[in-house]
C-alpha cells in the first residue's frame, strides 16, 4: 500500500509542468499549444536563466529526489521499485493530467532519475551524449536516443534491473516522440520524430 501511495505522489509531482507554471506569470506571452513545453522551450524562447531553473526543477526535484528518497530514506523493499518510479515519472511528465495529457519530452526528468538509479551509468550516459553531440551530430534529438541505447547495452554488465530502466526510458522517449502533442499519420513525420525529435529534419 505504501508503494502505491508513494508512486501516486510521484505521478502527481511529475505531472506538474514547471514551464506552464512559469509562463502563467506572463499573460501576454504567446506560445504554440502543440509545443513541448519544457526547459529547452523556455531557454530558446524566453529566458535562459528561467530555462536552467526549470531544468533543475525537472531533473533534480522531479527526477532525482524521488529516487534518492526511496533509496536512502524510505528503504522501500521492492526489486523493481526504481523501474516503477522511472516509468511513473516519465508518464506523468510526458502526458500530464494537468495539461490534457500533453507535456514535455521527458529528457530532463530522465537525466535526474537515471542519475539516482545508478551514478556510474548516468555519468557514462552524459559523457556519451556530450561526446556525440559535439564531435558528430550537433543535434540533441538523435544524440539522446543513441546515448541511451549505448548506455543500455553497457548496463547489461551492471544488473538486469538497471537495464530494464534504460529500456523503459528508450521506449517512453520514442513513444512520446511518435505521438507528440498531436499525432500525425505520416510515416516521414514519424521517422523524423523518432530520430530528430521534430516533424521535419
Amino acid at each position: 500500500m505504501e508503494i502505491l501511495i508513494f508512486l501516486t505522489i510521484i505521478f502527481i509531482l511529475s505531472s506538474v509542468n514547471l514551464s506552464t507554471q512559469y509562463l502563467s506569470n506572463y499573460k501576454n506571452l504567446e506560445f504554440n499549444k502543440n509545443d513541448h513545453l519544457g526547459s529547452s522551450y523556455i531557454w530558446s524562447n524566453h529566458s535562459k536563466f528561467a530555462g536552467l531553473t526549470i531544468f533543475f526543477g525537472d531533473s533534480v526535484i522531479k527526477g532525482f529526489f524521488p529516487v534518492f528518497l526511496c533509496k536512502y530514506i524510505l528503504n522501500i523493499n521492492n526489486e523493481y521499485i526504481f523501474l516503477y518510479i522511472l516509468i511513473i515519472q516519465m508518464i506523468g511528465n510526458n502526458w500530464s493530467i494537468f495539461l490534457k495529457f500533453k507535456g514535455g519530452r521527458g529528457m530532463a526528468i530522465a537525466i535526474g532519475s537515471l542519475l539516482g538509479i545508478n551514478f556510474v551509468l548516468a555519468l557514462i550516459l552524459y559523457g556519451t551524449y556530450l561526446l556525440l553531440y559535439f564531435s558528430k551530430f550537433k543535434d540533441g534529438g538523435i544524440t539522446w536516443i543513441i546515448s541511451l541505447t549505448i548506455t543500455a547495452f553497457i548496463s547489461i554488465g551492471f544488473s538486469l534491473n538497471v537495464l530494464y530502466c534504460y529500456l523503459a526510458c528508450i521506449f517512453l522517449t520514442i513513444l512520446k516522440r511518435v505521438t507528440g502533442n498531436q499525432f500525425k499519420f505520416d510515416i516521414n513525420i514519424i521517422i523524423n520524430r523518432i530520430i530528430y525529435d521534430r516533424d521535419f529534419r
